[in-house]
C-alpha cells in the first residue's frame, strides 16, 4: 500500500488552534495568579527545566505522527503516540520537585492509562465534540479519518471517567472536549508559572521550592 502525505481537514486545524489556545489560557492563568501574588515575569529565568531534549522529543514524534512528516501506517499511531508520552513523563519525573510538575505529571499520568485502556486511543464523547467543533469532527474520528489519537466512547470504553468528556463551549472561542487529565495538566502549568514567578525570598521559604532556582 502506498503511503502518501496526508493533508489535515479543517477540523484537524482547529483542533491544533485549540490545544494551543487551552495551553495559552493556563500561561495567562499563571502569569496572573504570579503577578497578584506579588511575582514577576523575570524571576522565571531561575527555573530549570532538566533533561529538555526529551519534552522536546516527545513534541517532535506527536508533530510527526500527526502531520505529514512522518508516513506513519494508521496501525501504528497508537505505538508511537504511547511512546511520545512515556518520553513525556520521563521528562516530568526527572523534575517532579519543582511546583507545578507534580500536577502536570498527574495529569499526564490520568490521560496515557485512559489511552492505554482503549488500545492506544483516548476516546471522546461523540455528542459534545459535535457541539465543540461540528457534526465532521465527529463523523471524521467514526471512520478513522481523523489525523488524532481519538476514538468515540462507547459503552465498551474503559475508564470512561479518564477520557474527554468535558466541554468547553462558548463563551470559549475554540470550543473543545477535555478530560480530567487536561484539567490537571492545564493547571499544573498555571502553578508552575505562577510558583516561577515569586520573588527568591518568598521560593526560599519553601523547602519543596528549591529546585525553581537550581
Amino acid at each position: 500500500m502506498k503511503l502518501g502525505r496526508r493533508k489535515l481537514p479543517i477540523h484537524a486545524l482547529l483542533q491544533k488552534a485549540v490545544l494551543k489556545m487551552f495551553l495559552l489560557i493556563a500561561i495567562l492563568v499563571g502569569l496572573a495568579a504570579g503577578l497578584i501574588s506579588g511575582g514577576r515575569p523575570g524571576n522565571l529565568v531561575r527555573l530549570h527545566l532538566r533533561w529538555p531534549v526529551l519534552i522536546f522529543l516527545a513534541l517532535v514524534i506527536q508533530l510527526a505522527i500527526f502531520t505529514s512528516w512522518l508516513p506513519v501506517p494508521r496501525p501504528l499511531l497508537p505505538l508511537f503516540y504511547v511512546l511520545s508520552n512515556l518520553i513525556a513523563l520521563v521528562w516530568l519525573g526527572r523534575n517532579i520537585r519543582i511546583q507545578g510538575v507534580p500536577c502536570i505529571a498527574l495529569g499526564a499520568i490520568g490521560n496515557l492509562v485512559a489511552i492505554v485502556a482503549n488500545g492506544g486511543r483516548m476516546p471522546v464523547d461523540g455528542a459534545l465534540l459535535a457541539r465543540a467543533r461540528g457534526a465532521s469532527a465527529e463523523t471524521a474520528v467514526a471512520l478513522g479519518q481523523s489525523p488524532s489519537n481519538s476514538i468515540l466512547k462507547t459503552s465498551q470504553t474503559r475508564l470512561p471517567w479518564l477520557t474527554d468528556q468535558f466541554l468547553l463551549g462558548p463563551p470559549f472561542p475554540l470550543p473543545t472536549v477535555f478530560s480530567i487529565g487536561d484539567l490537571l495538566i492545564g493547571l499544573g502549568v498555571a502553578w508552575l508559572i505562577a510558583a516561577g514567578m515569586r520573588p527568591a525570598a518568598g521560593v526560599a521559604a519553601s523547602p519543596g521550592n528549591a529546585n525553581l532556582a537550581a
